[in-house]
């Protein structure tokens, strides 16, 4: 599987399209439901849009939401599971949007920022830190790396570490960092270099 890192500026533009496609369809949502986690984020930016409140649907309880008008958000469709288990809890007229979305997705929104092809995870500017670490500590149980050995290997997986020191500078060394702090991972100096591996 390839990995395709976003910067905020691009998933802001997402946002925008979408949420002008809701304004130019006249649908006037009385609140903007947000499914976690990453719904939370587009939410919160197309309310800047739309001037509508937002709330957000625990999926992980049975409570029923009745609305008069709602648009569901989401950042990703990937199957469509998700979203359609959420919309079976919302009573009342609903709309549904995605800032991205598999092209064979078994569910298509009401409104959509683009399609995905292929075997892509996307990572989105707000899950850089989770889903980069998961990655990092799958690379540290190769053996103890240095920051340069860890970019290389992240670039196997389609993460160019170029282009996220362009879109998000110093990233990676934050994540290493945050895994440190976390107890996660350990570094130590040798000749002169930086070295990583998992704590244990």
């Amino acid at each position: 599987m390839k990995f395709m890192v976003l910067n905020w500026d691009y998933a802001e533009k997402l946002c925008r399209k979408v949420a002008m496609q809701v304004l130019e369809d006249k649908f006037k949502p009385e609140k903007i439901v947000a499914l976690p986690k990453g719904g939370w984020f587009a939410s919160m930016l197309m309310s800047d849009y739309l001037g509508v409140d937002v709330v957000s649907l625990n999926l992980k309880d049975d409570v029923k939401f009745s609305f008069r008008k709602a648009l569901v958000v989401d950042d990703f469709i990937n199957t469509g599971k998700t979203i359609k288990k959420a919309i079976e809890r919302i009573e009342g007229e609903f709309k549904t949007s995605a800032l991205l979305m598999f092209q064979n997705s078994n569910f298509v929104p009401d409104y959509l920022g683009e399609y995905v092809f292929g075997d892509i995870w996307v990572i989105f500017p707000w899950n850089f830190v989770e889903d980069v670490s998961a990655l990092i500590l799958n690379i540290l149980e190769k053996g103890e790396m240095d920051t340069w050995e860890i970019k290389n290997f992240l670039s196997t997986t389609g993460i160019d570490p170029i282009s996220v020191e362009i879109a998000q500078p110093g990233k990676i060394e934050e994540v290493l960092s945050v895994l440190e702090k976390r107890k996660m991972i350990e570094k130590y100096e040798d000749y002169g270099r930086t070295f990583w591996r998992l704590r244990k």
